[in-house]
């Protein structure tokens, strides 16, 4: 059976059972022994199958004569943070925010920075082609373990100086439930648990913290009279907050707010991203540095140019207590000590939203790339204010839209942000005639 379409972007993924089975885990250990020799680490999330691809992983890294240390059940943040410290590479099982028959692999280096798609691509060469380096029967790599939670919670302790916050932490019955209500205790503040209950099933709203399934964390944060909400995903790998009106905020929201109470300097963010924060960093004299979709290269562009947040539209974060572990749990630290700085209420300092708009365009999988190149080449010709690293985005002073082929489906996807509902859908219309007329045009031509 041939699976190397679960070789993505930016990780590997499948359904367990389907794309994702013992044999294929164990091979995939052997082409990451091969293409990565050396240490590694490897932990992963609180699904059923984790457990098991776990160890089919382990047992093809170390026939490699790669050495394995065994991290066990962990939010993603504690391998990070195992990786970085350490030096060794690390391989977490997760599918993150994915439903529970998902599952999958993140990747990162021995500088703690998540493998390129490159790095990815060419695991999956090796898979494919079964060319594995196998070390001799007297050569076999070592596995150990070691229980890294309490290390990762002391480390994460250190950074915090405020308290007396009350929060409502809804983990979501993800991974962050064996360490997020504790830590957050633990510094002094009052915890208030939602969904804090490990269940790799993710009964109450699914493995990913969507804004419409978070209406039970705004409900509690309002009748509890709490400070702030924090949702986490399945792994911990993003963070969404909630403010003390019970308001689910946007990634680009917190970030102002970050800014505001922490270190000031350039940001990087996602083509996504809301103009709201171009508009507050350029304010006190910084820049935004614009990435494609997808968090390794916002951490990457974050420790290339020093940046002082990275920020993706999908609430990832990348902050400066240490830019390489970019998850959850140091994110909504920093957040914490920023708004302690700030004092008053978190609403207070939340900036208003801007209507966004967003559409999907069928075209087939085999011209969709062809077709953006198309819509690429017209928007250059027509328009002065054009971002081409993702798709294509093109900036006007009352907004900007966004066009990109999707990665995993037969789609063109059309984001708009106007300062007003009329020019959002205004943009939203130009940005759809556009792309259509585009399909239409690639399709005369073939």
């Amino acid at each position: 059976m041939k699976v190397e379409y679960i070789f993505r972007a930016y990780d590997i993924r499948g359904v367990f059972g389907k794309d994702l089975t013992p044999d294929v885990a164990a091979a995939i250990g052997m082409a990451l022994g091969t293409f990565d020799p050396g240490d590694f680490i490897v932990g992963g999330d609180i699904r059923t199958s984790t457990p098991i691809l776990k160890r089919a992983l382990i047992a093809g890294l170390v026939a490699t004569g790669s050495n394995v240390l065994d991290i066990g059940t962990v939010p993603i943040g504690a391998a990070i943070y195992a990786c970085w410290t350490r030096k060794r590479s690390a391989a977490y099982i997760t599918a993150s925010h994915l439903p529970p028959e998902w599952n999958g692999v993140k990747l990162y280096g021995r500088k703690a920075l998540s493998y390129t798609s490159e790095d990815i691509r060419k695991v999956g060469e090796l898979f494919s082609s079964r060319s594995f380096k196998l070390a001799s029967w007297d050569n076999v790599g070592k596995i150990e373990r070691e229980n890294i939670l309490e290390e990762f919670k002391n480390y994460l302790e250190k950074f915090s100086t405020a308290s007396g916050f009350k929060i409502v932490v809804d983990c979501g019955n993800g991974a962050t439930s064996l360490i997020a209500p504790q830590l957050l205790r633990d510094v002094g503040h009052t915890v208030i648990e939602l969904n804090c209950e490990i269940d790799p099933g993710f009964p109450a709203r699914g493995a990913e913290p969507e804004p419409e399934k978070l209406g039970e964390l705004a409900r509690l944060v309002i009748e509890t009279e709490a400070d702030l909400g924090i949702a986490f995903d399945g792994d911990g790998d993003r963070v969404v907050f909630v403010d003390d009106k019970g308001r689910i905020l946007s990634a680009e929201q917190m970030a102002v707010v970050m800014l505001a109470g922490g270190v000031k300097g350039d940001v990087v963010a996602n083509v996504e991203c809301s103009s709201l924060l171009d508009e507050y960093v350029k304010s006190y004299g910084g820049r935004v540095y614009r990435v494609p979709v997808g968090h390794t290269f916002m951490a990457r562009k974050v420790v290339e140019i020093g940046a002082v947040l990275g920020v993706e539209k999908s609430s990832h974060f990348s902050v400066p207590l240490n830019p390489l572990i970019e998850e959850g749990l140091i994110t909504s630290i920093y957040l914490i000590e920023a708004l302690a700085r700030l004092g008053g209420r978190i609403s207070e300092h939340v900036p208003k939203v801007r209507p966004v708009k967003r559409l999907k365009v069928p075209v087939e999988e085999a011209i969709k790339f062809e077709v953006a190149e198309l819509i690429k080449k017209k928007l250059l010709e027509k328009f002065e204010h054009v971002e081409t690293i993702d798709g294509v985005r093109v900036d006007f002073d009352y907004g900007w839209f966004l066009i990109r082929p999707s990665n995993t489906e037969p789609l063109i996807r059309i984001t708009s942000e106007g300062v007003s509902e009329r020019e959002a859908e205004k943009l939203l219309k130009m940005a759809e005639e556009i792309t259509l007329e585009a399909i239409k045009e690639f399709k005369r031509g073939q």
